[in-house]
């Protein structure tokens, strides 16, 4: 009955484990092909600045402009902004009739803007920046940021480059192996007019699957008006902080600074050890001694070959049947060692060995001491920085009056989506559950219709890497039959006599449980 109840125990674990997946297999057999839903307008609440589904496949040239400008100080076959937007269809079309703004083209200049409804001035509503970004492709290198403009540059957004001024840059980037998700705030100095660039200090967890996961990703900027900020990806927060102690380099200036004017006096000396003045070298100091010399009493081994060469040219060698004296110069035989100095102390030419010279000293050299005129290290007098300002970043950050995507990219094929530019979190929260979260759905409902099945041996495997202890229950489950049947054998071969009515009776689906 023990072998038994161990059987029982295996078909229980097996169940267990692969119930699901059975099911999961006989349907997979019968799945039917995937039909994409229609597309939902969505219904947006209150009064964003900007708010963009694309659902006008035109809209470039009217309502997007896509930027004819050049970049300064590259070659005039790179520097045109001549990278192709459209309007239209993602390839894996998960809802039909859903558009996008689509990167079509690969190592070039891409640069697209569209105006805000109105100007952002910072002035008391929050800030809150949403968008879609998918990398069809994956991504090699290349942005998928979003650049808000700074007021002024809504004028003449045709010669929108790198070189616009911009507030804030927020959104993925990736180059190699290194990837991001930026945010940059573009500060004006109230004292001198100096604008700086602030970057948030990135997450220590990696974001390069947001590249290559060929997945809708969802990247939401919040910034508040206590000077408060957060980064979510896909309704998960990455980042977060304060505009005042979170930025590299800190916005805020130091209040004091060296002093311009301040210079070292000559005769301030910084040495802190001098070479002793009053040393002298000793007279009996011989500069000339070499540092080693030869043992003179060192003699000559008698077993040494000095008729011997250690090198010789290899007897097995033979010229190669190709080989042209004219073209490639007279053979010799590779060098192989001299198997007559293998057993005896050396061969060729004997030199007396080198050894440390007892009278060496070397240059002579002053001691160092003490500088008595040492005065420490010269630092200049600190004074109240003229530029110092006590900053409230979010009320003075420069207003903005447009968006656009700017970037180069190696991969082709980006698609920008359902873009939110306001000042509600929880109108953006409302519209991304109409738009993000019901494309997430369907693209994990696209891929399972178009992912081969894998089979109930590899679904276990793939389990493992969310519950690693299933590994312990399969080492488990797989010992219990090589147990249970050494015990069996070694039952048969002690029963030499037929089962009685009284006799064990099988309990599990395997034959030899009643053996």
């Amino acid at each position: 009955m023990k072998l038994c109840y161990f059987y029982y125990l295996l078909e229980l674990i097996f169940v267990v484990l692969t119930n699901a997946d059975s099911d999961e297999f006989v349907a997979e057999q019968e799945k039917p092909a995937y039909v994409a839903p229609d597309f939902v307008t969505p219904t947006v609440k209150g009064s964003p600045l900007l708010v963009d589904w694309f659902s006008n496949r035109n809209a470039i040239g009217t309502k997007w402009i896509k930027s004819s400008g050049k970049k300064d100080d590259v070659e005039d076959s790179i520097a045109k902004y001549n990278g192709e937007w459209e309007i239209g269809e993602p390839s894996k079309k998960v809802i039909a009739g859903d558009m996008g703004l689509i990167v079509k083209t690969e190592a070039r200049h891409h640069a697209i803007a569209t105006k805000l409804t109105k100007p952002f001035k910072f002035d008391g509503s929050p800030l809150v920046i949403q968008y879609e970004v998918k990398y069809e492709d994956g991504q090699e290198c290349g942005g998928g940021y979003m650049k808000l403009l700074t007021v002024g540059a809504e004028k003449n957004l045709k010669e929108f480059t790198d070189k616009t001024p911009y507030t804030i840059m927020f959104g993925p980037d990736k180059c190699g192996q290194t990837a991001k998700v930026h945010f940059i705030v573009r500060f004006k100095n109230p004292k001198n007019g100096v604008i700086t660039e602030h970057h948030a200090k990135q997450q220590s967890s990696s974001v390069s699957g947001y590249f290559d996961d060929h997945r809708t990703h969802l990247y939401t900027l919040v910034i508040r008006p206590d000077d408060t900020f957060t980064v979510f990806v896909d309704h998960s927060r990455i980042m977060s902080g304060s505009l005042l102690t979170d930025l590299e380099p800190s916005i805020t200036p130091p209040k004091k600074v060296d002093d311009p004017n301040d210079i070292k006096p000559k005769e301030w000396d910084e040495r802190e050890m001098i070479d002793d003045p009053d040393a002298k070298k000793p007279d009996d100091w011989d500069e000339s001694a070499p540092k080693e010399i030869e043992d003179d009493s060192a003699v000559k081994p008698d077993d040494w070959l000095e008729d011997e060469e250690s090198l010789i040219p290899d007897p097995k060698a033979s010229k190669p049947d190709d080989w042209d004296d004219e073209m490639d110069g007279e053979w010799e035989a590779p060098k192989v060692d001299n198997p007559k100095c293998k057993t005896v102390s050396g061969c060729g030419k004997w030199k007396k060995p080198m050894i440390a010279n007892p009278a060496y000293k070397g240059k002579w050299k002053a001691p160092r001491i003490k500088n008595p005129a040492y005065k420490g290290k010269w630092s200049p007098r600190q004074i109240d920085n003229p530029i110092y300002f006590d900053p409230h970043p979010y009320q003075e950050m420069q207003h903005t009056t447009a968006i656009g995507f700017e970037l180069w990219t190696m991969s082709a094929n980006i698609v920008f989506d359902n873009v939110y530019i306001g000042t509600s979190e929880s109108d953006a929260q409302d519209f991304a559950r109409q738009t993000f979260d019901l494309k997430k759905t369907q693209e994990t409902i696209y891929e399972e219709a178009n992912t081969p099945s894998q089979g109930i041996v590899n679904k276990l495997v793939s389990a493992t890497e969310e519950r690693p202890w299933l590994w312990g229950i399969y080492v488990v489950a797989g010992l219990i039959p090589v147990i249970g049947i050494t015990l069996a054998l070694r039952r048969k071969k002690r029963h030499t006599a037929d089962h009685k009515k009284t006799d064990e009776v099988c309990c599990c689906s395997f034959s030899f449980c009643c053996s």
